[in-house]
């Protein structure tokens, strides 16, 4: 895809979520404001369409809609279901199939005090395998706007998603994701979360249920600089026997608000679940709230949690610092080596595409 020569100037807010920086993608997406601009694929074994159209092209589909997030859990879902103006993308991989470049996706707004509302349906059929890279972004000029997405993923037995997503909005634009999945028996979700620039607010609290044997991973990469609040969760139900969850999140506060939210049930024996929730501050008006929390409903469960906030430690920079390295650097090697999170599973192109991010990010934010 030429991004330079079709999109023009929306080149570089594309490139901040990545989006077009690689021909080696097994299908896109692309939609502006209501308007979508790119809607493709390249692998046999798969499709992305739409949503209006693969509802008018599959029948069944509409009873997956709002079957995962419910049309009354908040004013924001409520929104999105009473839009007339549907917006968002539907994507199905065959049974048995392996996806093995990734399928790219991106949301920008385009002009200000829009409020952009989507609704995505996923759909992993069994033993399937798939890659999704999202990106929700805004142009340049763009102050104030408002982005309301409902996404519902679906993972037959033995599936196995991952899915990364990566924020960068404007510093007036308030941002709501509303997401669950359903994870089938010995299927796999691995879900990512990078939002590393200044935004008035993101709320979300991403779910799974989770079948026998099956596993579910949250992980997340944030930073939060003065003016923005970052109210970020996720919530894992382990409903069948040997099912596992691990929570993991990274957090650094730069003045801003930061609540770390996980939550893990456990209903049946043989249910495994962890959290690890860590926070960085680096100036005395940073804020960040960890708020773990673990039920157990059964007595054979093991269910576990840690988490910790601070500052860098005055002897952490002086040890750096008496290699000869000024106080700067040794303050961004600390930061980086914080923000350095290797996610179990995830193909060595996706890492390097996260790593790269966070390295963009902090060039750009001086962190």
């Amino acid at each position: 895809m030429d991004i330079q020569r079709i999109y023009g100037g929306i080149r570089d807010a594309l490139k901040n979520v990545g989006f077009g920086e690689s021909e080696e993608v097994a299908g896109s997406f692309l939609a502006t404001n209501e308007e979508i601009i790119e809607s493709s694929n390249s692998s046999e074994g798969m499709e992305i369409l739409p949503l209006n159209i693969a509802l008018q092209k599959y029948g069944w589909l509409q009873e997956k809609l709002f079957s995962l997030v419910s049309k009354d859990k908040d004013e924001y879902v409520k929104m999105v279901s009473e839009n007339k103006n549907r917006l968002g993308y539907f994507i199905h991989v065959k049974e048995g199939r392996n996806i093995s470049l990734p399928i790219e996706t991106c949301y920008l707004i385009n002009n200000n005090d829009f409020v952009q509302m989507t609704h995505n349906i996923v759909i992993c059929e069994k033993n399937s395998q798939l890659h999704l890279i999202s990106g929700c972004t805004s142009n340049a000029h763009i102050i104030n706007g408002m982005h309301l997405g409902v996404t519902e993923y679906f993972l037959d037995d033995g599936a196995l998603l991952t899915t990364t997503m990566i924020h960068s909005w404007g510093s007036e634009v308030e941002v709501y994701p509303r997401s669950s999945a359903k994870v089938g028996k010995n299927a796999k979700f691995i879900s990512n979360y990078i939002a590393l620039t200044k935004v008035k607010k993101i709320q979300m609290n991403p779910s799974a249920y989770i079948d026998e044997g099956g596993l579910a991973e949250f992980y997340s990469v944030v930073y939060a600089p003065k003016g923005s609040t970052l109210d970020l969760g996720s919530e894992a139900f382990l409903q069948g026997k040997g099912a596992i969850s691990n929570i993991v999140s990274r957090s650094v506060s730069d003045g801003g608000n930061i609540i770390i939210r996980g939550k893990i049930t456990g209903d049946v024996a043989g249910a495994k679940g962890s959290m690890a929730c860590n926070g960085l501050m680096l100036s005395n008006d940073s804020q960040i709230h960890a708020i773990p929390e673990l039920v157990a409903n059964n007595p054979d469960i093991e269910l576990s949690h840690e988490a910790s906030v601070g500052m860098i430690s005055e002897e952490t920079l002086a040890y750096l610092m008496a290699s000869g390295i000024s106080e700067d650097d040794a303050r961004n090697l600390v930061i980086e080596g914080f923000l350095d999170l290797k996610i179990p599973g995830l193909p060595a192109y996706l890492q390097s595409k996260i790593d790269e991010m966070i390295r963009q990010s902090q060039s750009k934010t001086a962190i």
